[in-house]
Order: C-alpha cells, then sequence, then structure tokens
C-alpha cells in the first residue's frame, strides 16, 4: 500500500511493498509513483490517477513492476483519500498476479497474502447480518491490539477492538463497508497499550459465493497526535516568554528614547522599539496560526464581501498614505468560518507594509459565474484577489509557501502571514496562487461557494455576529 500527493508523489509507502521493489521507502518518499512501473505503463497510469483526481472515484489497472530487469505483472487500485486523514490525496494498493498456469488462490487467500505485505494493522472479515466476523489479521495487527489471530478469528472484530463509547461508530462504517462504499474516518481504537488513535480505511471486497467481506486498514496515529501536543506545550511556553520579554524591552526603549541624553542614544532606542513590534508581530501570527492547525476547520457560512468590505476599511483608518481600490461583490457567502478576515487583514497588511513607497492596493472580491440562489450548484468558487505594486514575493520564499518547495530552502522572510493565509484558505478546500506581471503582485483566493438556498442570509447574519 501507499499514499501520493496532489502532485502524485509518494507520501509514505508500506516498507514491504518497497523491499519488493528492491527500494529504499524513504527514498521514495517525494518520488512521483510513476517511477516504480515499467516505461510502458506511465501512460495508463497517470490516466488513472487523473481520473481519480477528477471523479473521486476508484481505478484499477493492469501494470508491471521492474525489478533486477524483470517485469512482474500487478493490479494496481487507487482510490482517493478523506482530506481529514492527512496522509494524502491518493491511497495505492498493489495485488500481485498469479503465474500463468497455476491455481488462482481463492479471494480470502488472496488478501491474507496481501494484508502480510501491510506495516499497518490490517484485517479481514466477512459480514454476517451487518457483523464483521474476523477471517485473518496481519502481524502487525497482533502486535497492535495485542490478539493473536487464533482467537479473534471467527469472532467479532468489534467485541475485541471497539471501546463501549464508540460501537454505534463503528457499526455505521461497517454499514457504509456493507453497501460497497470506501470509509476513511480518524478512531479510536483499543490496543494492548490503551485506547489509541488510528487513521482507519474500510474497503468493500467483492462478494464471493454470495459473501460479502471487508478489509479494514489501521494507521496508528497517537505518536503523531503527541508530536502535535508537545509543539503546541513548547509554542505556549515560547510565546508567553516572549510576551515577558518583549514588555520589558517596551518599557525600557521608551524610557530610553524618552530621557536618551544623544540624538544617537533615542535612535537606537527607536530602532528597538521598531525590532520589538515586529517581534510582537510574528508572535501574534503564530498564535494564530496555532489555532488555525490545532482546531477543525470551522463550518460557519461568512459573507466574505462583506467581510472584504470590512478589512479595507480599517486598512485605510491605519494607513491613511496608502491607496486602496476595491471592486467587492455581495453577497458572497463561503464555509470557511470566521477566519477568513484574518487571512484578508494578512494580504492587505503585507502589501502595504512591504512597499517601500506610497503603496497603490487592488482588493477584488466575486464569483466565477453569477450567483442564483435558486440554481446555485455545489462547484461553483469565489475568487478574491489583492493586487500591490510592490517589490513582490522573494523567489526563494515564494517557491517555498505556492510552488512546493522544500521547507529547507525557505531562508530569513517576512514573517508568517502568508503561511497563515493559506493554511486559512485550504483548511476550507481553498487555494491560493501567486502571480507577477508588470510590477504588479497578485494573490489569489479561491474558495468555494456555500450552498443552499437560505445562504446568502446565513452567511450576513454569521458575518454581523463576528463584529
Amino acid at each position: 500500500m501507499f499514499f501520493l500527493d496532489e502532485d502524485f508523489r509518494f507520501t509514505r509507502i508500506a516498507g514491504s511493498l518497497a523491499d519488493w521493489l528492491d527500494r529504499d521507502p524513504e527514498t521514495l518518499v517525494g518520488e512521483p509513483v510513476t517511477t516504480i512501473v515499467a516505461p510502458s505503463d506511465v501512460g495508463a497510469l497517470r490516466t488513472a490517477l487523473a481520473r481519480v483526481a477528477e471523479s473521486q472515484t476508484s481505478q484499477t489497472i493492469a501494470s508491471h513492476f521492474v525489478v533486477s530487469g524483470d517485469r512482474l505483472p500487478v493490479d494496481i487500485e487507487l482510490s482517493p483519500v478523506a482530506s481529514e486523514a492527512s496522509l494524502g490525496t491518493i491511497v495505492g494498493t498493489v495485488f500481485r498476479e498469479t503465474v500463468a498456469g497455476d491455481r488462482p488462490p481463492s479471494q480470502l487467500v488472496q488478501l491474507r497474502n496481501f494484508i502480510e505485505l501491510l506495516d499497518d494493522a490490517a484485517v479481514v472479515y466477512e459480514l454476517s447480518d451487518g457483523d464483521p466476523v474476523v477471517r485473518s489479521v496481519n502481524a502487525a495487527f497482533e502486535e497492535t491490539f495485542g490478539f493473536q489471530a487464533r482467537y479473534v478469528v471467527g469472532q467479532s472484530l468489534n467485541d475485541y477492538i471497539v471501546p463501549a463509547a464508540h460501537t454505534e461508530e463503528a457499526t455505521r462504517f461497517d454499514e457504509r463497508v456493507d453497501e460497497g462504499n470506501v470509509t476513511t474516518e480518524l478512531v479510536r481504537r483499543k490496543t494492548a497499550n490503551g485506547v489509541q488513535q488510528f487513521a482507519y480505511r474500510g474497503l468493500p471486497i467483492e462478494h464471493e459465493d454470495g459473501r460479502r467481506y471487508g478489509l479494514a486498514i489501521y494507521a496508528d496515529m497517537t505518536e503523531n497526535q503527541q508530536a502535535r501536543q508537545h509543539l503546541q506545550v513548547l509554542h505556549r511556553v515560547l510565546r508567553h516568554n516572549v510576551r515577558n520579554e518583549l514588555t520589558v524591552i517596551f518599557g525600557m526603549a521608551e524610557r530610553i528614547l524618552d530621557d536618551g541624553a544623544s540624538e544617537e542614544i533615542r535612535e537606537a532606542a527607536a530602532r528597538i522599539l521598531d525590532s520589538a513590534e515586529g517581534l510582537a508581530s510574528v508572535s501574534e501570527k503564530a498564535r494564530m496560526a496555532e489555532d488555525i492547525l490545532g482546531d477543525p476547520p470551522s463550518d460557519t457560512i461568512v459573507e466574505v464581501g462583506s467581510a472584504a468590505t470590512d478589512v479595507v476599511a480599517d486598512a485605510r483608518a491605519r494607513w491613511p498614505e496608502a491607496s486602496i481600490e476595491t471592486d467587492i461583490e455581495t453577497p458572497l457567502p463561503v464555509s470557511t468560518g470566521l477566519e477568513i478576515r484574518d487571512a484578508l487583514e494578512n494580504l492587505v497588511e503585507n502589501a502595504i507594509t512591504h512597499n517601500t513607497g506610497a503603496p497603490t492596493v487592488r482588493v477584488t472580491a466575486r464569483a466565477e459565474t453569477p450567483i442564483h440562489a435558486s440554481t446555485r450548484e455545489t462547484g461553483q468558487n469565489i475568487t478574491i484577489t489583492v493586487e500591490d505594486d510592490g517589490p513582490g514575493i522573494p523567489d526563494h520564499e515564494q517557491a517555498v509557501i505556492f510552488e512546493g518547495a522544500n521547507i529547507t530552502q525557505l531562508k530569513h522572510g517576512s514573517g508568517l502571514g502568508l503561511w497563515v493565509v493559506r493554511w486559512i484558505v485550504e483548511s476550507a478546500d481553498g487555494a491560493v496562487s501567486y502571480s507577477r506581471e508588470d510590477g504588479w503582485t497578485t494573490i489569489t483566493l479561491r474558495l468555494p461557494l456555500a450552498t443552499g438556498l437560505d445562504d446568502a442570509q446565513g452567511s450576513e447574519q454569521a458575518n454581523t455576529d463576528s463584529l
């Protein structure tokens, strides 16, 4: 099994599959998936990947791996992954084909052979009156959940690993699989080390002799969750210390500025104050980023046209020397939560403060096609642009933020503002892009239009309540 990002590059690959390919799994991460198939099969693989990405439906293709000069026939199943799984956008499952002339093993034997290739805990089960009866587990399952195969085969999977508080949830997932639906969720399950969090994937298996099978794979997310909590503690301690020390710096610098014996000393104190204010701004954006990344995305509907108008009004009052032009439609309801205003404020602030002259900024917000409440359809987008005549974003910084360059290429930049914008928009299933032309920098946000006949009214109310 392997996971791919939106550019069809590996984000994760099972060690057993990498061994079969005679490759190190760590060296494969970041590589395009097309590198593992025979050159003659690359076109078919790319076509299947594009179909999965566009239609969000599974595709299965016959292909070949080339290992030590040998062409090995395989079937590759490609399926979309739910965004909340945080593992990638596409999951691939590899099935080895049987050798011509051999008696093909039964479906259950094939599944048993397959799950032994997985590093994650996996179980094959038969749905009997809706109950998942275990038919096979892999070694990773035995190690993770603490039950050897001979104890759980023939028993209900849910009786062994599902906490009592999550019984209804597990039953609902089983029903989805029974109906032929792929299910991907974050779940909590009982293990040999207590209740832990997993990225769960339930896959329906084609019927054999009228039976219904399912495959459940559990990728342990506990370490990721613990690491996230550790980082949150470190961030909060750091911000607390920064805030306390900045209070001292502000107080002493202002005292020196007032009482300085010479112009040189007063200039030095003024520079200290400017630097301290810059550090305080970065600390505040770090707090904002932590809030965005630490909490689940809000589905509150916001009227982004009014939010953009309010942001521009505040910016005109704060920076009267800036010329800010607008072309903003209303209503423009989007399900981004109230954080969208933070994104707009960061963009307008960057456009003004990073311009060494008298800045000119243009803010536009409109639907890509006219909005009619009676005919509003899923897939319609809202486009917001913030343009300025400043120097633009340095190449090394925009390559990391907008083009997916390695984070190690990031040098000293202007701060966290653009990262905050990107994270807010992506959490709402939107996209951010950057362009530079004829002396103008353009940041474009594309956000999905909230659907439903009453969205416009609800949007305006949500926006009013946030002010």
